[in-house]
């Protein structure tokens, strides 16, 4: 399957990014050049996510529908596993912490992000039918 190009130098570009902008907050350093470089990250990640969104869903949306399927049932799976290793966690732990949005919530964005995560790597111009 060929990958996209550009949203793989845009992942570099961010990697690098969080390298140089936790270097700079964890070594204190307080210089004009740095404090936008800083600030001009954040816009970029901003510009990103939305970006990753973008394309996801429209790659989503190129897909066939046993492809779809496949997707979704994993979804509800991950969610499903993730969220009794949860509870799990937090009877043991703190019982008085287990609310709706800590356990089903949260994992079913990380099962979200796993299972969807691929989409934006996708070729542009690749028929999915």
């Amino acid at each position: 399957m060929k990958k996209n190009i550009f949203t793989s130098i845009l992942y570099i570009l961010a990697f690098v990014g969080m390298i140089i902008t936790l270097f700079v907050v964890y070594k204190d350093i307080d210089n004009l050049f740095l404090a936008k470089f800083v600030f001009g990250y954040l816009i970029f990640l901003v510009l990103f996510l939305i970006y990753i969104v973008t394309v996801s869903i429209i790659n989503l949306r190129k897909l066939n529908k046993m492809d779809k399927r496949k997707r979704f049932f994993k979804i509800i799976i991950i969610t499903i596993l993730i969220s009794c290793c949860n509870f799990i966690f937090y009877y043991l732990r703190e019982p008085s912490k287990i609310t709706f949005y800590n356990i089903v919530l949260s994992s079913f964005v990380i099962s979200l992000i796993l299972i969807l995560s691929d989409l934006p790597f996708l070729a542009k111009n690749k028929k999915y039918y």
